[in-house]
């Protein structure tokens, strides 16, 4: 996976978060503790939060991909054929994760439980209208159910959990949280690719016609 995009985007929003900082020495240390406190840590870390939303989905797509590439026991495919065997990976609009799981044993590679623990926080951000973490997300990261917890961007002990599950200190901040975790995404996809036999896709030459350009 590709990771430089991530990592690019994740140094503008801490070169925000560090600009953002830098004005509060000037301001009165009551307004301003409120201020990062309520205004400027929980615009950071929903930045950070959409950030691994969007990983999630790129994560989603390798497996997909590499799924559709495990059918044939590593034999060269042609790209129409590679087409359709994505396709056939669908129930509907949705993927079809029961097989995609069964071809590439996700569950046995290193990195898997950080991954799932993406896949329960980008879930909790993207369905729960309060922004708040789902029992699965909470169980998974060993933290208190059945208490109310603050919005995602907004829960200390939903980041400290999150930061000490990955292997972070739980003073950790977001960004860096996003790093580690698109760190471990690169190296988790890496490590399924090297235990499936996936085959290599012939393209063939490519059309420079106009009407097959992609609009």
């Amino acid at each position: 996976m590709e990771t430089d995009i991530f990592k690019q985007m994740i140094a503008v929003i801490r070169a925000e978060e560090q600009r953002r900082e830098s004005l509060l020495p000037d301001q009165d240390p009551n307004f301003a503790y409120d201020k990062w406190l309520f205004t400027d840590a929980p615009f950071i870390n929903e930045l950070c939060l959409m950030l691994l939303v969007t990983l999630r989905h790129q994560v989603e797509r390798e497996l997909v991909r590499l799924a559709a590439r495990a059918a044939d026991d590593g034999k060269e495919i042609l790209g129409q054929q590679y087409q359709e065997k994505v396709k056939q990976l669908q129930i509907g609009k949705r993927w079809d994760w029961l097989e995609i799981n069964n071809r590439l044993k996700p569950e046995s590679c290193e990195g898997y439980a950080p991954m799932e623990a993406l896949r329960l926080l980008a879930n909790s951000y993207k369905h729960d209208p309060s922004m708040e973490p789902n029992d699965d997300l909470l169980k998974l990261l060993k933290l208190e159910t059945g208490v109310n917890y603050a919005p995602l961007p907004e829960s200390n002990s939903l980041r400290e959990g999150l930061a000490e599950f990955i292997g972070l200190g739980k003073d950790t901040g977001y960004c860096d949280i996003a790093a580690r975790l698109v760190d471990i995404a690169s190296d988790f996809l890496a490590n399924v690719q090297s235990r499936t036999r996936v085959s290599r896709v012939h393209w063939g030459p490519v059309s420079l016609h106009p009407k097959d350009f992609a609009r």
